[in-house]
């Protein structure tokens, strides 16, 4: 990706950069801080051009007691994607929405507080997206979630 990229990313988050990694050509993965998260995310995009958000979503991880969460956001000019991500304690899932940085992140937060049982924090929206309106069985992206009896023999009807 380029030393001066990784370089001016150290430069503009200082010292709530937890991790910087960039693994492959055009891709830079940041870890920050849970509670500077939204401060990050206004640099990226103000100071450094991180304009188009393409993703975000979480993954659980039970034996550490965190959900890793991130936003994949892509800087138009430079063609370059950041992986910008938080871990989040799994008992009390809370972090700031994004959603007034990039505004295209509503529905994945959505999902992720839906799946993963995540509070976005200034989220404008948290309802649901996925699962009926009425669910309170869990969060199902959870790894300790049963989905069994959720799962039907192909062709049956739910």
């Amino acid at each position: 990706m380029g030393m001066e990229l990784v370089g001016r990313v150290r430069e503009v988050l200082g010292d709530v950069i937890l991790q910087i990694t960039s693994p492959r050509e055009n891709r830079l993965y940041v870890k920050v801080k849970a509670e500077a998260v939204l401060d990050a995310a206004r640099k990226l995009k103000e100071e450094l051009g991180f304009d188009m958000p393409i993703s975000a979503g979480g993954t659980d991880y039970p034996k550490k007691n965190v959900i890793e969460l991130f936003w994949i956001v892509w800087h138009s000019e430079m063609n370059k994607v950041l992986i910008l991500k938080c871990d989040v304690d799994r008992e009390n899932p809370v972090v700031d929405s994004l959603v007034g940085v990039w505004p295209g992140v509503q529905k994945f937060e959505r999902e992720t507080w839906e799946l993963l049982g995540v509070n976005f924090k200034g989220h404008p929206r948290l309802k649901p997206l996925l699962l009926p309106e009425d669910w309170t069985e869990g969060y199902p992206l959870r790894k300790d979630f049963d989905l069994k009896p959720y799962r039907s023999k192909w062709g049956e009807k739910y």
